[in-house]
């Protein structure tokens, strides 16, 4: 029997078939596609290899950080990692993480028409938001913000990748940043505040990636096409100057929930309908016991309302008010059911929901997430003893 301390070996070897060995690469890294033979499924193996051995040894650090980096991420728009082997005798070692069947950002952006994309360019903005908002929570900055290490899978799921030079940050120790030179890119047609000043934070990983976005729109072949909503947010993201910009990327999170509210027609009647449905709902959801996860998806949205309905038809009120919650939370909670969510509130939301625009929809799912998004997370203590 192991005591506690002892080293637990795993004897057993796993090998995997190689697939595609010129899959791509970068700077400091080559990768390959990989197949599992015995579940079959495919990976991406990521090797440190730098193109000159001079910066093996250097670079090897940020290797390492980068896979404590994606082990404290778990978010459908990060790249999942499933296992790692560093050797650091030799100052080399893999990742192996999944395989996204897809296109990068730069290829997405430029070929986009509105017809036939798995996902909007709203929608897309959307998740990037999301995805770095959760980073930031995290304590993390990327600090390589690029076409190639932006993926978006042909279900439309937006995936950001590559954190090889990303970095685990104390908001009270930012300063000067010994990558700077490596990070910041002078091609850029405008660059922020912190290239000249030798530092990068949170805020300039949202310079870079509305600079990148900015960038793609105005190349975009079709530009009849484009159907983006958030030119101005974007444009706030990348002032020059950091204190011009916003805060931080929840922030910007709130700040599209209200968008486009300001040239949305809404009556004194749709305001009300609105404002009882959201209001139960908020009242009813009691907290979150874990990270705060959200649906986006209006037709998820609805179909999920639509079955709560049927589930109480022969109700005055919503029998258990998860049903309700769940059509815009995604994540673990807990909440009161003695909150009474009366099935006509809920018919008259759907119907007026329903009415609305697609645009519409979206931003009013948005604006839902934004207020719920303000109860607050309290976890939950593990009731197993270890």
């Amino acid at each position: 029997m192991k005591n506690n301390g002892d080293i637990v070996p795993f004897i057993k070897q796993k090998d995997y078939i190689m697939v595609n060995n010129v899959f791509g690469g970068g700077s400091f890294a080559k990768t390959v596609l990989l197949q599992d033979p015995f579940i079959d499924e495919l990976f991406v193996a990521k090797k440190y290899e730098p193109l000159y051995e001079g910066l093996k040894e250097k670079f090897y650090k940020n290797f390492l950080d980068e896979i404590k980096i994606l082990y404290k991420l778990n978010h459908r728009n990060i790249v999942r990692i499933y296992n790692y082997y560093a050797y650091e005798d030799v100052f080399t070692g893999y990742i192996l993480m999944e395989y996204i069947d897809g296109a990068n950002i730069e290829e997405y952006i430029t070929e986009y028409t509105g017809i036939g994309d798995p996902v909007t360019l709203d929608d897309l903005f959307m998740q990037l938001i999301d995805g770095f908002c959760y980073i930031e929570e995290h304590s993390i900055i990327h600090r390589d913000i690029r076409e190639g290490n932006i993926l978006i899978d042909k279900f439309g799921t937006v995936k950001v990748i590559d954190f090889g030079i990303g970095k685990i940050f104390e908001k009270s120790t930012m300063g000067f940043d010994s990558l700077v030179t490596e990070i910041n890119r002078k091609g850029s047609d405008t660059l922020p505040q912190e290239y000249f000043e030798g530092f990068y934070t949170s805020q300039t990983d949202m310079f870079y990636l509305a600079e990148l976005v900015n960038r793609l729109l105005k190349g975009a072949k079709i530009q009849e096409m484009l159907d983006f909503s958030y030119q101005d947010i974007l444009n706030k993201m990348m002032e020059k100057l950091p204190v011009d910009r916003f805060e931080n990327f929840v922030e910007i999170k709130g700040a599209m929930g209200k968008h486009d509210f300001i040239n949305m027609k809404i009556s004194k009647e749709d305001k009300v309908v609105y404002q009882k449905f959201v209001n139960l709902i908020y009242k009813a959801l009691s907290s979150f016991t874990d990270e705060q996860k959200f649906n986006y998806d209006s037709e998820i949205f609805i179909a999920k309302l639509e079955k709560a309905l049927r589930d109480n038809l022969f109700e005055e009120v919503i029998h258990k008010n998860a049903d309700v919650i769940n059509s815009v939370v995604s994540g673990s909670y807990k909440y009161n059911n003695h909150v009474d969510i009366p099935c006509t509130i809920v018919k008259d939301f759907l119907d007026w929901f329903k009415k609305s625009m697609p645009q519409s929809q979206k931003l009013i799912l948005t604006n839902i997430i934004s207020k719920l998004s303000m109860i607050d997370v309290v976890e939950e203590e593990s009731e197993v003893p270890f």
